[in-house]
């Protein structure tokens, strides 16, 4: 080359002077400075032939350089770099097979202009170029290096420094850069520097590296590392592989790799590592930051590129994350994975992660994800947040090894959040795809100083009931799991609402919501499911609720129970067993809803011995049951308090023998007791009261208890027997009823009989509706029905007996020991039955007063109404039957009917001597008597009256009139013989009548008519007009007589010889003549006292009122 130049320059046109003078002075100069370099070139070919010579004789032998040669090198070498100074301690030349030279140098010191050291080697070999030898220079061809130290630095900017020397010694960095793309990109410069520019390889052995970092807060050691440089014209690769010192039981190796051109901005890098601790790699790049809440080996690779302005391009990577934890904190507790599998690509210009596939296997379960994942809120090149979209397929999930069998599911598509200072991972929503229906899922899970923060909620539109099941972990409220598992046996899940909260150091809280349809599930598992149920349930702060907002369970007998509102609420899912309470709201049949009260562990109806069937109705039922979750429950842990409303009840079991029906009945019961009150009817009696039957005690007594309407309606319901209209209005009676498994039931009604009218016409008593009294009854509930005792204490009337009635239930007697009726009777009366004809009355003795009562009160002759033809035939005895004071009839006995009113015969003895039958009949609402005997002087005499007449006939009738005891009398007597009566013998003796008086002692005076109209009165006899006529003496008499004291006020006319003087009783009254004697009569029978007015003897008949006293009156 150097000739071709200088042939040039010969063969060059001539120029100006000036020019050529200047021409002619570079001309000079060049030739010598070809002189120089002639000079050198074959100075050093002279000294390359010398050493060739000794070189051929030790081909592959180290020759050591002498000191002259060694100067020149470090001179020559010093001589190509203008800022680094070298200097070595020994150096040597081999040369290889194939003539190629290679240098050899120890103890290698490289230096700045100021001589300060920067980089010591042991050794460094190398070759040299061929070409740059002939001409002169010594430019490495390739360089070994062994030994060398560095350290690495990046600040918390990203910038990077690169200083050399051995640890613990002064070092100064010689290279900085922005970033380790720009650290790089110097070493063109350097490699284009005359030394270097022939340089092809350069290879590095035991590398020891400190790498501080930080922005990771961390540091490395890397020994033993090795790198390699290899230079094909422009094209440079940069190569090299480590292993770090990280401090775990595992090895940490890594690889990496930078091509790029010399003078070009642009590169490419890549690196590879494995088991490489994910603390360590999560820090050195923004987009691997999520990495450090990992603990766990990581393996993989990651390419990228820079452009020609130095912007980073996409960054592929993979990761093989071997088996670990996610733990944010060492207070969080470790979540285990066996392995992590991820491919992504980084594409800085948008800060988004493509992630082709996420992949994770552990013991909570796998997934297969894809999607992508944006870098938000850089701050010095690290992002605050991650916010992700991923689809997840293949999900597989078996948390903590919570089920059996892992759970899959079809598809995953999820929003995510993470922020990792503190930890913080936001789920904004994940919709989890599983059999048809879709899970919609948010939550939160942050890492907190003492561990985990996790919140959860979800919502899904559908999910059988089984399904649910498999997805309830069986560790999650396991009471509450497994009682679903039981207990819901089938029907569809909808609108499910899902929530978890779990705070550090605190138990999990867990809710738990969804709808049901169309479902069966038992609620008690000694009751049948119920059936077509529809509501919802919730799980919420430990407590689990299950409410049916319709529904239905069928019953053994009585049909279906509606049990919409019904619901089953486990009040602490913690505890065991769990407490739980059903509240009961149903509307069924009575039948049905009592059998279902039948059932164990109740038992109700058993208990209170009682059928299923005690009643038919409609039942709507609430309250509640209390219990506790364990199988082979006693009854007596089962607590209870419900209430019912009965309608339309109808019952021939509640009342035995009789239909009871209601309205509406009030029920309650209790684990102490059933109760059933409320208004009803026993047949067509209307009634009030409660049933009420004690629970939980073998062989107690139910009872009854209320009030019965006393009515007519009362009367023909029990079947009493009395006559219409013996009661009438209408009062109450309270009632008890005792009823005893095992045992005839007992019964017993009293009244006050305020309302209540009562009127027994046959002994004319009666009791007002506004008057009060009492009336008793009792009996038991046998076969037939005793009653065995009727009390009734009334104003009129007091008696207490027994009622008998027929096999059938039919009245058949009632007898009475002891009947008092006002001040007029008292004796035992017996009411026997006719079937339904009014039950005969039988009276087996005793006393009546006839003056003190109105017996025989009825309609009278032609009777009419609702009595007519209602009466029974009457059966008296009486010991003593008392007409007024000092009249009665011993020994009485008769037969009388009421079915016209009171009438019938009778008989007996005045005073319990003379005999007299007579006839009652019904007259003015009472009853009439005619009486008659054949013994007139005997009656006269037991009466009271006369105690010497003798014989006649006797026939007295006497007609109610007025008040109670008056009567208006007709006297008639024929034939009768009177003597030695003091008040008439002391008139007679008054007159002076000789032989009338003497007649009177002797055989007495007959009379052959008696004659007398009078009232009486329970107080006295009021004679209006009375007469005594016989062939000698002719008497009329009126005034009153006292029963009471049996003193007499008459007054009369006296008319002898009455044969001849009664002619004059044309003009004056009967019994009197034309002349006769006016008279007074006082006193007693036995001391009467007369007085005879003599000058009415010369009064003719028709003048004689003048000298007596109108006769007295009576009230019509």
């Amino acid at each position: 080359m150097s000739d071709n130049h200088e042939t040039s320059e010969d063969q060059s046109p001539p120029e100006r002077d000036g020019d050529a003078q200047e021409k002619d002075g570079r001309t000079l100069r060049r030739s010598r400075r070809r002189r120089t370099g002639l000079v050198a070139l074959l100075s050093f070919a002279v000294l390359l032939a010398g050493l060739g010579i000794a070189v051929f004789a030790l081909v592959g032998r180290p020759v050591s350089a002498p000191p002259w040669l060694k100067a020149q090198i470090e001179e020559r070498i010093n001589a190509g770099s203008q800022s680094v100074e070298v200097a070595f301690g020994d150096i040597s030349l081999v040369v290889e097979e194939g003539w190629r030279p290679r240098l050899v140098m120890r103890d290698v010191d490289f230096s700045d202009a100021e001589g300060r050291r920067l980089l010591t080697l042991s050794d460094v070999e190398g070759t040299l170029s061929a070409r740059a030898l002939i001409r002169g220079e010594l430019r490495p061809a390739r360089i070994w290096l062994d030994g060398a130290q560095v350290a690495l630095r990046r600040d918390q900017d990203g910038r990077v420094g690169l200083s050399w020397g051995a640890e613990g010694e002064p070092q100064t960095s010689r290279a900085e850069a922005r970033n380790f793309a720009e650290l790089i990109d110097g070493a063109d410069r350097f490699l284009v520097t005359p030394i270097l520019s022939s340089l092809t390889s350069v290879e590095v052995d035991g590398l020891t590296m400190r790498y501080e970092d930080a922005r990771a807060r961390q540091a490395w050691t890397v020994d033993g590392g090795r790198v390699w440089l290899d230079r094909a014209g422009d094209d440079l690769t940069l190569r090299g592989d480590f292993a770090l010192l990280t401090g775990q039981e595992f090895a940490t190796t890594l690889e990496a790799s930078y091509t790029s051109r010399i003078g070009d901005a642009a590169a490419n890098f890549a690196v590879s590592f494995k088991d490489m601790p994910s603390d360590d790699i999560a820090r050195q790049s923004g987009v691997l930051l999520w990495l450090e809440t990992l603990r766990a080996p990581i393996s993989g690779a990651m390419r990228a590129s820079v452009d020609e302005t130095g912007a980073l391009g996409p960054v592929n990577a993979t990761l093989q994350i071997g088996a670990g934890v996610l733990q944010p904190t060492d207070k969080t507790r470790p979540i285990p994975f066996q392995s992590v599998r991820s491919y992504f690509t980084y594409l800085p210009e948008t800060q988004t992660m493509q992630v082709d596939e996420f992949a994770i296997d552990s013991a909570w379960g796998s997934a297969r994800a894809e999607g992508q994942v944006v870098l938000g809120d850089m701050t010095n090149g690290w992002p605050d947040e991650f916010v992700s979209q991923l689809q997840i397929r293949e999900l597989i999930a078996n948390p903590n090894g919570l089920y059996e069998t892992p759970v899959r599911f079809d598809a995953v598509t999820g929003d995510f959040r993470l922020r990792l200072d503190p930890f913080d991972l936001r789920l904004g929503e994940m919709v989890v795809s599983d059999r048809g229906h879709a899970l919609h899922l948010s939550g939160r899970l942050r890492a907190e100083p003492e561990g985990w923060d996790v919140s959860l909620e979800g919502q899904m539109d559908g999910i059988a009931p089984d399904r649910l099941v498999q997805l309830w972990p069986p560790g999650a409220v396991p009471k509450t799991r497994a009682w679903v598992e039981a207990n819901v046996l089938s029907g569809t899940l909808s609108n499910l609402q899902i929530g978890l909260k779990s705070r550090p150091e605190s138990k999990p809280d867990i809710y738990l919501g969804f709808e049901f349809d169309e479902a069966e599930t038992l609620f008690l598992n000694s009751m049948p499911p119920i059936r077509k149920a529809r509501g919802h349930a919730t799980l919420y702060q430990h407590q689990f609720t299950v409410r049916a907002d319709a529904g239905e369970v069928r019953a053994e007998q009585g049909g279906v129970v509606d049990i919409s509102g019904t619901s089953f609420v486990v009040e602490d899912v913690r505890k065991k067993p769990a407490p739980a309470r059903i509240t009961v709201n149903s509307n069924s049949t009575i039948t049905a809803a009592l059998s279902l009260l039948d059932r164990k562990p109740f038992r109700f109806l058993t208990k209170a011995g009682q059928p299923v069937t005690l009643a038919d109705g409609r039942a709507v039922a609430r309250g509640q049951i209390d219990l506790v979750l364990k199988k082979d429950l006693p009854a007596d842990q089962v607590s209870y308090n419900i209430t019912a409303d009965l309608s339309k009840v109808r019952s021939t079991r509640l009342i035995p023998g009789r239909s009871f029906s209601a309205a509406v009945l009030d029920v309650a019961v209790d684990n102490r007791r059933l109760q059933i009150k409320g208004k009803g009817r026993v047949g067509k009696v209307p009634v009030t009261g409660s049933f009420t039957a004690p629970l939980g005690k073998p062989g107690a007594r139910s009872e009854v208890r209320g009030t019965v309407e006393l009515s007519q309606r009362f009367v023909d319901e029990f079947r009493i027997g009395l006559p219409r209209g013996t009661v009438s209005g209408a009062g109450r009676a309270d009632v008890a009823i005792d009823l005893q498994k095992g045992k005839a039931g007992t019964f017993s009604m009293s009244s006050n009989l305020s309302g209540v009218g009562l009127r027994v016409p046959a002994i004319g008593w009666a009791l007002g509706q506004k008057t009060r009294g009492t009336l008793k009854v009792s009996g038991r509930f046998t076969k037939p029905m005793q009653i065995d005792n009727v009390l009734l204490n009334a104003p009129g009337l007091k008696t207490s007996g027994r009622v008998e009635l027929t096999p059938r239930g039919a009245f058949k007697s009632a007898r009475f020991p002891r009947v008092r009726v006002g001040s007029w009777f008292d004796g035992p009366v017996a009411l026997i039955g006719r079937g339904a004809k009014s039950p005969r009355v039988e009276v087996q003795g005793g006393r009546m007063d006839l003056s003190k009562t109105e017996i025989g009160a009825g309609s009278g002759s032609g009777a009419t109404g609702s009595n007519a033809g209602a009466g029974g035939p009457i059966s008296v005895k009486l010991d003593r039957l008392r007409i007024s004071e000092g009249i009665s009839l011993t020994g009485f006995r008769g037969e009388f009917s009421t079915a016209k009113g009171f009438d019938g015969t009778f008989s007996g003895r005045v005073n319990g001597a003379a005999p007299v039958t007579g006839v009652v009949a019904p007259r003015n609402g009472r009853s009439a008597f005619s009486i008659k005997s054949s013994d007139a002087g005997g009656v006269f005499k037991s009466a009271g009256l006369l105690t010497n007449a003798r014989g006649g006939d006797f026939n007295l009738s006497l007609v109610p009139r007025g008040g109670k005891g008056s009567y208006d009398g007709l006297l008639k007597v024929r034939q009768v013989r009177l003597r030695d009566a003091p008040a008439m013998a002391e008139l007679l003796n008054a007159i002076s009548v000789v032989g009338l008086l003497e007649q009177f002692a002797g055989s007495g005076i007959l009379f052959q008519e008696v004659e007398a109209r009078f009232r009486l009165t329970p107080k006295q006899a009021i004679i209006t007009k009375s007469s005594a006529v016989g062939a000698s003496i002719g008497i009329s008499m009126d005034g009153i007589y006292d029963l009471a004291s049996g003193r007499m006020n008459m007054q009369g006319v006296v008319s002898p010889i009455y044969l001849i003087n009664g002619i004059g009783a044309v003009f004056t009254r009967k019994g009197e003549g034309l002349i006769g004697f006016n008279y007074t009569l006082k006193g007693t029978a036995e001391t009467p006292r007369v007085g005879v007015n003599p000058l009415s003897l010369f009064t003719p008949g028709m003048f004689r009122e003048i000298f007596r006293r109108p006769p007295p009156k009576v009230s019509p």
